[in-house]
């Protein structure tokens, strides 16, 4: 299922997973989903979540709409992943959705030291945590944390929650971490709670 494929290996993985994305755009001003595909897509849906969900909780993340866009394209994922797919599709419209490569740069200057410290704790392990029946309830987390981000955009870096929620079910599809699934399960249900205190739309209850 999803986990086939690329697994993350070698001491800087995470840091290689973002150096190959930014690369992906060979020297244009601007990464496009269709990049990322092109990079990742034959390998698994581990790095595209990864990616996807860095763009989420970086900076590049805060420009209006993307992060629903993005929580669109996370949908369609979790999806997939739920009906056992190998490898990810993304429709044509969903391919041309963009950020600058220059603040994806800056973004991994700025995070070098915080994915060189995750890299060091990823590992295969917990193997009962990543098997087809934790890939599937993932899958539903991924859609219902994707749906999040409607009402949770209008709150100042709210969106951070349930991208961090998405980003350790990436490194656990990848590397077959089961750890880092259980601190996605984990991280999925302040998301659930701080939708309902905040829907509808930071209203509060």
């Amino acid at each position: 299922m999803a986990g086939s494929g690329h697994q993350i290996d070698g001491e800087h993985a995470l840091e290689d997973i973002v150096d190959d994305a930014i690369e992906s755009a060979h020297g244009h001003k601007e990464i496009h989903l269709a990049d990322l595909l092109d990079e990742f897509g034959t390998r698994s849906f581990g790095p595209i979540l990864v990616i996807v969900s860095l763009i989420i909780i970086s900076p590049v993340g805060s420009i209006p709409g993307l992060p629903i866009a993005l929580g669109a394209v996370i949908v369609l994922l979790g999806v997939q992943i739920a009906f056992g797919r190998s490898h990810p599709w993304i429709p044509q419209r969903m391919r041309r959705i963009g950020f600058s490569r220059e603040k994806a740069e800056s973004a991994r200057d700025k995070w070098h030291g915080w994915l060189e410290r995750i890299d060091h704790l990823i590992r295969p392990r917990m193997e009962w945590a990543t098997g087809n029946w934790a890939e599937w309830i993932a899958a539903l987390c991924l859609i219902f944390l994707s749906a999040t981000m409607i009402p949770l955009e209008l709150i100042p870096f709210a969106v951070t929650l349930p991208g961090v929620a998405m980003l350790f079910f990436g490194v656990g599809f990848t590397a077959r971490d089961g750890l880092m699934m259980l601190l996605g399960f984990l991280v999925t249900i302040p998301s659930i709670v701080l939708t309902i205190l905040w829907w509808p739309f930071g209203g509060g209850g």
